[in-house]
């Protein structure tokens, strides 16, 4: 897993993996993570995200960082509301 860091102190807010689908997650902690700590306790992780989520606020410095998903979870998503996989294929050549 990879963490997920604010962009103004380094902490750690959370720690990004892949579910069974192939699907980016991001595993929210409720308290930042000090990377200068040598020892970390167990971690309360408040949710697992797969869409988007705006200004995750940093409990350490204030800062505040957006989860934007990948194109899989938006390929997903897309996919269960029906549409087409030429429609989104369209859309994400539209986008690059």
């Amino acid at each position: 897993m990879k963490p997920w860091r604010c962009k103004t102190c380094g902490a750690h807010l959370g720690k990004v993996s892949r579910n069974g689908s192939g699907i980016h997650q991001l595993l929210l902690f409720r308290e930042a993570i000090d990377t200068d700590q040598e020892q970390v306790g167990d971690v309360d992780v408040i949710a697992v995200v797969e869409g988007y989520v705006a200004d995750v606020r940093c409990s350490n410095c204030g800062g505040t960082r957006t989860w934007i998903p990948g194109r899989e979870a938006i390929r997903r998503v897309l996919e269960g509301a029906g549409v087409s996989p030429e429609k989104i294929d369209q859309y994400f050549e539209q986008e690059a």
